[in-house]
């Protein structure tokens, strides 16, 4: 899948626990930036949760139309957030002095653009999943069998298209020249262990953001039958911290990601900034 033979010197083979750590520590040393940089699509986020939501419930819309309501938008604001960490993490500064920062232009198209055009294989692995996990006691056993071999199949090609064109990601984030066969080229040889700094340093943020997840689908049919605003019951009040708290550490994944990325990609490309944008006045 990720061929390691072409690296030969063990000493330039990209440091998997370093790399980890310091992702960490560009995040939690950083927490001011954070926010400045996820604020407004968190709240965005949440915004269009809550409309779907409120469209779902007063049309009585099966729950599938509220993630397609929710879904372009959801890809949008993590595509803001996720080029302007991207930038800060490999350029060490902001593009503004601003104290909230949102930016929608050429290079974050592109970068949406890339990453759907990426993120196609393991959407087509939802196609089985979901048939074998709504027809499951209907089929047979050698139907459900093919099922999830061509799951497995699209998960693992899905891994190997997304490891594998990943530097496309922070070089469109700081309008470094790339595309498909450049990207391939220049993860040869390290996909392996860019797959294991990315796995490994997501998986912390990410088990809480999913229990988070989680706590909250299970409290919302009770929620939803007891009526009223967030702020009329005490369920209602908890459902509202545990799901702005379960946005946060969704930005918080993807700031972890992002950075173990970009310091991968420095560490392969050899990539370094060359003369800094000063920062633009508010």
């Amino acid at each position: 899948m990720m061929n390691s033979s072409q690296v030969d010197d063990p000493g330039d083979r990209l440091p998997v626990w370093l790399t980890i750590c310091q992702s960490y520590g560009i995040v939690f040393r950083n927490l001011g930036v954070f926010m400045a940089l996820a604020l407004l699509p968190i709240v965005l986020t949440f915004t269009i949760q809550e409309i779907s939501r409120e469209l779902v419930n007063h049309w009585e819309w099966p729950r599938r139309v509220r993630l397609l309501l929710e879904e372009p938008f959801r890809w949008l604001f993590w595509t803001v957030f996720a080029v302007a960490w991207h930038r800060y993490a490999l350029l060490g500064q902001r593009d503004t002095t601003a104290w909230i920062q949102f930016r929608v232009g050429w290079r974050e198209i592109r970068y949406l653009f890339y990453s759907a055009v990426v993120a196609i294989p393991l959407l087509g692995a939802r196609v089985p999943t979901m048939v074998l996990i709504q027809n499951l006691q209907e089929l047979s056993a050698a139907t459900a069998l093919w099922l999830s071999l061509m799951a497995l199949m699209a998960i693992g090609l899905g891994l190997v298209v997304l490891i594998r064109f990943s530097f496309i990601f922070p070089s469109v984030s700081v309008e470094r020249p790339t595309g498909f066969r450049r990207a391939w080229k220049e993860t040869s040889g390290a996909g392996w262990r860019i797959f294991w700094v990315t796995f490994l340093a997501s998986i912390p943020i990410g088990v809480i953001d999913r229990l988070l997840r989680e706590v909250t689908l299970a409290m919302e049919p009770a929620v939803t039958r007891l009526g009223g605003g967030y702020f009329d019951n005490m369920l209602s009040r908890w459902m509202l911290g545990t799901q702005l708290a379960q946005l946060i550490f969704t930005f918080l994944f993807t700031a972890i990601l992002v950075s173990a990325l970009s310091l991968a990609f420095k560490d392969r490309t050899k990539w370094a900034p060359g003369k800094r944008v000063s920062p633009a006045t508010a």
